[in-house]
């Protein structure tokens, strides 16, 4: 069965563990305990969801008390199709360092952006990383497109804008995809709630 490599990199809080935690818990790779554990802990959290996905990769308890990723967090789990290996890679600019490692040795990076903020400083040195790295293939993942109401036009204008950067970069593919991985829109299944986007979905 085929192995692929991948990593998320994004600003902070722009949705990196809650997309690995949807990812994981969308294609049922996380075992029944684990869901009740995640459960309990997410009435702490103040979440909207009856589970925190993001408390997957955010281990450690430091971490979850600073609200950030330090490290990198591997997480491990397959389909019919293929296994996967993710890295989550910290979002803070003092940690792209550590992303550096996610990076080292993945097929695919996905880079989250949101949807509220578009385009930053963070997300072209990240898409910078991943190309210098020799990564070939990326994914701009637009995620929290439900917080902008599945607006085609901000999919649009941030498709449009890193666009305008894609020549400084070596990637021999960019795809562009819509995402909420707060609600699961287009992470492993395709949604509804985006008509307009004709492609696939991240998994």
């Amino acid at each position: 069965m085929e192995l692929l490599r991948f990593f998320t990199a994004g600003n902070v809080d722009d949705g990196k563990s809650t997309l690995i935690g949807r990812l994981l818990y969308d294609s049922k790779s996380i075992s029944t305990d684990i869901i009740e554990t995640l459960t309990k802990q997410s009435k702490s959290t103040g979440v909207n969801t009856d589970i925190d996905l993001a408390l997957l990769t955010d281990g450690l308890r430091a971490e979850r008390e600073q609200g950030i990723t330090i490290d990198v967090a591997y997480k491990y789990f397959s389909t019919s199709k293929r296994k996967f290996i993710i890295a989550d890679a910290p979002g803070h600019e003092q940690y792209t360092r550590n992303m550096i490692t996610g990076a080292s040795n993945s097929d695919l990076i996905i880079i989250l952006v949101d949807a509220r903020k578009g385009i930053t400083e963070q997300t072209k040195r990240h898409a910078s990383v991943g190309s210098l790295m020799g990564i070939k293939k990326a994914i701009i993942a637009i995620n929290k497109i439900d917080l902008v109401n599945y607006s085609e036009s901000v999919f649009n204008q941030i498709q449009s804008d890193f666009e305008q950067i894609k020549s400084e970069l070596h990637y021999n593919e960019i795809i562009y995809i819509p995402v909420s991985a707060l609600v699961g829109d287009n992470v492993v299944n395709t949604s509804e709630n985006t008509p307009w986007y004709n492609g696939n979905s991240i998994s």
